[in-house]
């Protein structure tokens, strides 16, 4: 029968709806609706009992076995519905597990799938990283290599122009150096020359002049000499061959400053009207018209060899 099967609810739920309807009616009897008061409660009579085992009585063991037997068979069931119950968890833990580790082990590939993708993406990212830096590295490289070239190549025009310029330079300076050499050379003939034709020119104005100077000392000297033997008063002891030398000093306008003898004639009377000639004469016109310079030089002081002629033998 349905009822008896272990994992039937059946007699349960007789039993409780039975238990439910029964506390119901009991409460409908004992509770008085009425609006009177509560009466007072009579004095119960005094009843002598006797107590009886219902159990040992037929129909209290039949009730009491079929009691167990229900209880038996409702501890069965629950024990079945128990055990039914803690398959279908153990059943459901084991599902539950499986599937958790399902998921966890799906989790677990995911993840190692994410991190080999994330490790791969890394991998590529830092080979396009690395890439990346070795081919700006390279760019720089032969950006610098180009810089360098470009500098070298720059450095060495600028140098070779220096080089030009200086080699331009020097040449100009070679040239301007020959250019003033020669005009130095030039000049320096030229100079020369001038020089030259000056000297040339002073010396023959200087040997004119000397000729001229010596004429006209030669002239002046003779003129003295004249009118010093013409102012001359002859001694009775003077005879040929007899000579004085006489030191006339002179001023720059040809006055006599004075006269001595610097080297006798023998004859004191002879020397001495020699020195009054020379002081009659007094002054010597021609003198002041003679230059300075001549003057200083060959006048300031005469040496005179006074040698009349014509004398007693």
């Amino acid at each position: 029968m349905k009822w008896l099967r272990s994992d039937s609810y059946s007699i349960p739920t007789v039993l409780a709806i039975g238990l439910h309807v029964a506390i119901v009616v009991a409460g409908f009897v004992a509770i008085d609706f009425s609006d009177n008061e509560i009466p007072k409660p009579k004095r119960p009579p005094i009843v002598n009992a006797t107590v009886v085992d219902i159990s040992q009585t037929i129909i209290g063991k039949r009730e009491s076995d079929e009691k167990a037997a229900k209880q038996q068979a409702a501890a069965l069931a629950e024990k079945k519905k128990k055990e039914a119950e803690q398959a279908r968890k153990k059943e459901t833990q084991r599902k539950a597990l499986e599937e958790k580790q399902k998921q966890l082990a799906q989790a677990k590939q995911a993840k190692e799938k994410a991190e080999a993708e994330k490790q791969e993406a890394e991998r590529k990212k830092k080979a396009a990283e690395q890439k990346r830096i070795a081919q700006e590295a390279e760019s720089k490289r032969l950006a610098q290599e180009q810089a360098d070239k470009k500098r070298l190549a720059e450095k060495e025009a600028s140098e070779k122009k220096k080089q030009e310029l200086a080699r331009k330079a020097e040449a100009d300076r070679l040239a301007e150096e020959e250019r003033k050499r020669q005009e130095e050379a030039a000049k320096l003939a030229e100079k020369k020359k001038a020089e030259e034709a000056a000297a040339k020119a002073a010396a023959e104005e200087a040997m004119q002049r000397a000729a001229d100077e010596a004429q006209m000392v030669q002239s002046i000297s003779g003129l003295i000499n004249d009118r010093v033997t013409a102012a001359w008063i002859l001694p009775p002891s003077a005879r040929n061959n007899m000579k004085a030398q006489l030191r006339i000093y002179f001023l720059p306008n040809g006055e006599v400053m004075n006269a001595q003898i610097t080297k006798s004639s023998g004859d004191a009377l002879f020397d001495q009207r020699a020195v009054d000639a020379v002081y009659k004469v007094r002054k010597i016109e021609e003198l002041s018209k003679v230059d300075s310079y001549v003057f200083e030089r060959n006048f300031r002081q005469v040496d005179l060899i006074f040698n009349p002629q014509d004398l007693r033998n």
